[in-house]
């Protein structure tokens, strides 16, 4: 390790104006073969993903979230502003707290704030306004974009293609997840204003999702969906 490595989180200074510097990018090629193999056991892997929201209490692993996290910290963004910070919950009464909060929106939510057809697009998954899945789960994530870049000094510089740029992150994040073993439910109450103020986030971020993580409860059922085929997704030109 350098000697000059502290323990002291760093504090990440955007470039802004000047190009970054360019270095060699020369991956190993993978065998068309190997390639072809690795698409296809991926392919059948991530179909194997499904929406959880009966989570058993056991515990996970915390460094598995934690490199699921950086995986998805790699993801692309616009101008390479990474405009995301991922807040990992661990103590129980903040997630208390979250779970009274966001059950709180949802109930007014589901008692007719988003409408009769938002509730008829949900009724067939059979949600509700209980959110148990917030404080069951042994992980829980919350995402949030940075709107604006923030100094200490106050200074503010606009991020661009915030929502495009964390959307992938999560994508990602997901994956994570999944290939390592856990399960996971991306969770959006509205309005989600109390994310922030419950965890004492800074002005410039905006909460983006709540993802409880963990492994399936015994008991657990998922609705029987079908996937869209590629033929139905993808169009060759």
């Amino acid at each position: 390790m350098p000697e000059n490595t502290t323990d002291a989180p760093q504090q990440w200074t955007p470039v802004h104006g000047d190009p970054y510097r360019s270095v060699p990018y020369r991956p190993e090629r993978m065998p068309a073969e190997e390639s072809l193999d690795q698409a296809d056991r991926l392919r059948h892997r991530m179909d194997g993903r499904r929406t959880v929201r009966r989570f058993s209490t056991d515990p996970v692993p915390e460094q598995v979230l934690r490199d699921a996290i950086a995986c998805a910290a790699t993801a692309p963004s616009g101008a390479h502003q990474q405009p995301w910070t991922f807040v990992l919950v661990k103590d129980p009464e903040v997630r208390r707290r979250i779970r009274e909060a966001a059950e709180h929106e949802e109930k007014i939510s589901y008692d007719g704030r988003l409408g009769e057809e938002w509730l008829a697009a949900l009724r067939p998954l059979g949600t509700d306004a209980v959110k148990s899945h917030m404080t069951d789960a042994p992980g829980l994530i919350v995402v949030f974009q940075q709107r604006y870049w923030l100094g200490e000094d106050g200074t503010k510089r606009k991020h661009y293609y915030v929502d495009e740029s964390v959307g992938i992150a999560v994508g990602m994040l997901l994956s994570a997840l999944h290939l390592s073993g856990l399960s996971a439910l991306i969770h959006t109450p509205s309005p989600m204003r109390f994310l922030r103020e419950v965890l004492d986030r800074p002005e410039n971020e905006k909460a983006f999702a709540v993802i409880p993580v963990g492994y399936p409860a015994e008991d657990c059922e998922v609705p029987d969906l079908v996937r869209k085929s590629l033929d139905q997704v993808m169009v060759e030109i």
